[in-house]
């Protein structure tokens, strides 16, 4: 598996990086309220669609969920997304286990970050060395880079990698 074809732009120090760890790290540890204030608008609309249908209730009632963790549904909007998370990568020990790679700007709005199998405790991997799983995708919305299922599903294809978030239920 090697990433997407094309010769994308690399940025070492890119705020997607960390972004990225961030978003794993609180996969891994449950953390409902980090895990959705780093999705991109289309991911939580897609995502208080998902759970307006589940639950069978009026989309209206389904929108705007709240990163607070008071709001009841924040649990239930982003479950379908952790366990789909959890899955694809194989547990949370695996999740953490991920190196992030450097960014890679596709254009203006729109960057992702391969995550490498055993990276191991070297903090620096030859490109030659890695192994991608997984990628990653942001754009930019709001000053902010947050994460989106839609381009991640894109440029997944594209690298022939394995869709980190395609199973969602």
């Amino acid at each position: 598996m090697t990433p997407p074809a094309k010769a994308y732009r690399v940025q070492y120090e890119h705020p997607t990086q960390l972004l990225a760890s961030t978003f794993l790290r609180a996969v891994a540890t449950d953390d409902a309220a980090v895990l959705w204030a780093r999705l991109s608008r289309e991911t939580r609309g897609l995502l208080e669609g998902r759970y307006a249908a589940h639950a069978r209730i009026a989309l209206r009632r389904a929108a705007g969920v709240s990163a607070d963790p008071a709001d009841a549904r924040l649990a239930a909007v982003v479950g379908p997304l952790r366990e789909a998370v959890l899955a694809a990568a194989g547990g949370p020990q695996t999740l953490l286990g991920l190196g992030v790679s450097a960014a890679r700007l596709v254009d203006r709005e729109t960057v992702f970050v391969l995550l490498l199998l055993e990276f191991g405790e070297e903090r620096i991997v030859r490109e030659e060395e890695w192994r991608p799983a997984h990628l990653l995708a942001f754009v930019h919305e709001s000053r902010d880079w947050l994460l989106d299922l839609g381009a991640t599903a894109d440029l997944s294809a594209e690298a022939e990698l394995s869709d980190l978030l395609a199973e969602i239920r």
